[in-house]
C-alpha cells in the first residue's frame, strides 16, 4: 500500500525526491498495483485527454473521414494553443511521464524534454508541492480524481498559476495502471480575480471612510451594502439588514415623499436630493437617491442638528421682528 505519511519534502534530504518516489512505487510489477474499481468521474477516458496523448486501443477513428480528422486535429491544436491547455500522463509500473507539447511550453522547457516524476514535482512552488504530491498519491492509490489550482515555477524561472486535473486509468480487471490529466495556464484569470478582489477592497475602504451614510439596494429593495455611517444613522447593524427588504424593515418609507423620490430617480435615471423628517428615529435626513445597474444607491446625511439650528434661528428672528413691530 502507499505510504500514508509520504512527505514530498524528502526531495531536500539525502535520499532525494526520486528515492522517495522509488520507495513509493519503484520495482512494482503490474500485478502489485492496488486493485480497485475505478470511480466514475465527469472526466471521460478516451474523450477528455486522449486527443492530446494519442488514441487508445479501445477507440477507433474509422468512422471519421480523413478530412474530418484533419479538421478536428486543427481545431484541437488551435484550442489548446489559445487556452494554454495540454495533457500529461504517468504510467505507474515504471513511473514514466509523458507531457504534450503544450505542457512543455507552459513549463518553458525544450520540445524534446523528457521529464521524470521527480522533475515534474520539482517545478511546483514549495507552497504547492505537498498538495500536488498528496493528490497524485490518492489518485494513483485509490482512484480519487483531483482538480487543483497551484503555483508553478517554469524552467526559465517564471512563476505561473496552473490548473491541474487528474484521474486514474484502469485495465480490464479494474487495476489502476496510470494517472492521466490536463494542465492549463490560468495565470491571467487568477490575476484578474486578484485585481477584482483588490478593487473591491479599495472600494469598500473608500465607502467605509465616508462621512455620509451609503446604502446599496437591489431591484427588489433588498439591502446589498450598508456602510458604518449608515449603520449609525439607522441604528441598525449591517448584518441584521443584509438581504432584508428596506420597505419592510422601515415601513414608513413605503409611502409618501421617500418612495416617490426613489421612483422618480429610477424612472428618469437622474440623481434626486431631498430632505425628510423620519419620525421613528426623530431625525432629519438629507438624501441623495440614484439609480444603478444593481438597483438604487442612497446617500444619507443626518441633518438634524443643522435643520434644528436653522429653525431655532428663524424662530428667534421672527420673535425679534415681532418685538420690533410692537414698539
Amino acid at each position: 500500500m502507499v505510504q500514508a505519511n509520504f512527505d514530498i519534502a524528502k526531495r531536500d534530504s539525502g535520499d532525494g525526491m526520486a528515492a522517495a518516489w522509488r520507495r513509493l512505487w519503484g520495482g512494482r510489477e503490474d500485478n502489485a498495483l492496488p486493485e480497485i474499481q475505478r470511480e466514475r468521474t465527469p472526466w471521460t477516458a478516451g474523450v477528455t485527454y486522449r486527443g492530446y496523448l494519442g488514441a487508445s486501443g479501445g477507440v477507433s477513428a474509422s468512422w471519421m473521414s480523413e478530412q474530418q480528422l484533419k479538421e478536428m486535429h486543427a481545431l484541437l491544436r488551435m484550442a489548446t494553443a489559445a487556452g494554454r491547455l495540454g495533457a500529461w500522463s504517468v504510467e505507474l509500473s515504471g513511473m514514466h511521464c509523458v507531457w504534450s507539447d503544450e505542457v512543455k511550453a507552459i513549463h518553458e522547457v525544450p520540445p524534446d524534454y523528457q521529464p521524470t516524476l521527480e522533475d515534474a514535482l520539482a517545478f511546483y512552488h514549495p507552497s504547492s508541492q505537498d498538495q500536488i504530491a498528496g493528490a497524485f498519491e490518492a489518485c494513483a492509490a485509490r482512484g480519487i480524481p483531483f482538480d487543483l489550482e497551484l503555483r508553478l515555477i517554469t524552467g526559465k524561472g517564471n512563476e505561473l498559476w496552473i490548473r491541474n486535473i487528474g484521474e486514474a486509468e484502469t485495465d480490464a480487471r479494474g487495476r489502476i495502471t496510470s494517472v492521466r490529466g490536463a494542465l492549463q495556464d490560468v495565470s491571467r484569470s487568477h490575476a484578474a480575480v486578484n485585481e477584482a478582489r483588490l478593487t473591491t477592497e479599495r472600494f469598500t475602504r473608500t465607502l467605509e471612510s465616508l462621512s455620509d451614510g451609503f446604502i446599496l439596494l437591489d431591484h427588489e429593495w433588498r439591502f446589498i451594502y450598508v456602510n458604518a455611517e449608515a449603520e449609525r444613522i439607522l441604528h441598525r447593524g449591517r448584518e441584521a439588514l443584509q438581504g432584508r427588504n428596506m420597505l419592510a424593515e422601515f415601513p414608513e418609507t413605503a409611502s409618501g415623499k421617500f418612495i416617490e423620490r426613489c421612483q422618480d430617480a429610477m424612472r428618469t435615471g437622474k440623481s434626486i436630493e431631498f430632505e425628510k423628517y423620519y419620525a421613528p428615529l426623530g431625525i432629519w435626513v438629507h438624501m441623495k437617491v440614484s439609480a444603478s445597474d444593481l438597483g438604487l444607491t442612497l446617500c444619507i446625511r443626518d441633518d438634524t442638528e443643522r435643520i434644528t439650528t436653522r429653525r431655532q434661528l428663524l424662530r428667534l428672528q421672527a420673535e425679534l421682528a415681532a418685538l420690533r413691530a410692537a414698539r
